[in-house]
């Protein structure tokens, strides 16, 4: 447990000092980049609804919840 602490500490320290001198910058440009793409890709690839879903729907489980107990 006292490494995960020292490590953490570590890590935060450095990950501080990164991101006071700008190097992280680039990195966050990169990921917000490659997610934007992904979500295009996604929402290309995602068929229209044929038709809207009914509003109002009850789904019930298709068993009992755990603990619950039989009626009849």
């Amino acid at each position: 447990m006292i490494r995960t602490l020292i490590f953490g500490a570590i890590a935060g320290y450095v990950g501080k000092k990164l991101y006071d001198e700008g190097k992280l910058t680039s990195f966050k440009d990169d990921l917000v980049k490659r997610v934007d793409t992904l979500k295009a890709d996604y929402a290309a690839d995602r068929p229209a609804p044929s038709r809207p879903a009914p509003s109002g729907t009850v789904v019930t489980p298709a068993s009992p919840p755990v603990g619950a107990t039989a009626t009849h």
